[in-house]
């Protein structure tokens, strides 16, 4: 199996911790990673991650080097978010890979992964260029009025990708990749996520949620982000076992959490067991810091209430 992961400083460490869960949960399968990454990743950065996938047999890892300056039509993403310029590294997998590489299982770092992936790697790609997870927030007109996009085709989330590079090589998807940024230049509120589902609006194997539980399947309200009727059975199943835990907002690992991920003890379960445990991140600016302090401060003493809103999480049991 080949698993992609695209890195940075950043993500370093919530990297190592998901491809240790992979490791622990696929025992029995050989499992070749290939970690893209830039300048911030220091030869240290390499080693950790080197580190903790080799010690488990039949996993190896391989490094590869990108240089941001040759690829400047990629558009700034604006700092503080926890999307970095690593983000469009998977643009760029069926040239950056070597050509004998004809499928691979790409996975973001803000994941764990609870259960065995030959199931969802065997999964037949009906010759499509990807496997993808519907994303919740499919249900905003924003998404589809932004991009000119068919509210029919749906909308998916990049940070689980089963890819078919043979497809993607043989029909030059990079060159679309390419014409769209130039294109959607203004209208990239999402970044890669928007541009693939532009490329591949309607060309695509929709998977299990169970394989990319992300976290708006996992909040409060009245109306959920997405169609319950449509995919209430899904969401359901996903809740109970899901096979990929998919931390797309309240990251587990920063240091400020007013709202915990439901699941975040499952991450930290994994983390307590790499080098990395205990270890925080604290990406906020101290305009920020400031504003977070005063206003748990004021609720704290009852002079500021707690609003529901659409970041609060559901009441579920915590999974291990």
């Amino acid at each position: 199996m080949d698993i992609v992961v695209c890195t940075d400083k950043w993500f370093v460490m919530p990297t190592g911790v998901m491809m240790y869960s992979v490791c622990v949960n696929n025992p029995d399968v050989g499992i070749m990673f290939h970690v893209i990454h830039d300048d911030s990743v220091t030869s240290k950065d390499r080693r950790d991650l080197e580190e903790t996938v080799t010690v488990f047999e039949g996993k190896s890892i391989a490094f590869y080097h990108v240089d941001v300056t040759k690829f400047p039509c990629f558009p700034n993403i604006t700092t503080g978010t926890h999307v970095t310029q690593a983000a469009y590294y998977r643009l760029m997998l069926s040239e950056i890979l070597p050509k004998n590489i004809q499928k691979v299982l790409y996975l973001d770092g803000d994941i764990i992964v609870r259960h065995s992936l030959l199931p969802l790697w065997n999964i037949d790609m009906k010759e499509k260029p990807v496997g993808v997870v519907i994303y919740p927030y499919e249900v905003f007109p924003d998404f589809y009025d932004r991009l000119n996009h068919p509210p029919q085709l749906g909308y998916f989330n990049s940070g689980v990708m089963l890819i078919d590079l043979q497809y993607w090589r043989k029909h030059e998807v990079v060159k679309d990749f390419m014409r769209i940024l130039q294109e959607y230049a203004e209208k990239l509120r999402f970044w890669d996520q928007d541009l693939l589902n532009v490329a591949f609006s309607e060309n695509k194997v929709i998977l299990p949620m169970k394989y990319n539980l992300t976290s708006g399947f996992l909040k409060k309200g009245k109306n959920p982000l997405w169609n319950n009727c449509k995919y209430k059975k899904d969401v359901e199943e996903a809740r109970r076992d899901p096979v990929i835990v998919h931390y797309t907002d309240k990251k587990p690992w920063h240091v400020y959490q007013r709202y915990p991920h439901p699941y975040s003890s499952t991450w930290h379960k994994y983390q307590d067991q790499t080098r990395w445990k205990g270890v925080k991140i604290d990406k906020r600016p101290f305009k920020l810091r400031f504003i977070n302090f005063v206003a748990d401060v004021l609720r704290k003493y009852g002079l500021k209430s707690h609003i529901e809103t659409r970041y609060d999480f559901i009441d579920i049991a915590p999974i291990d």
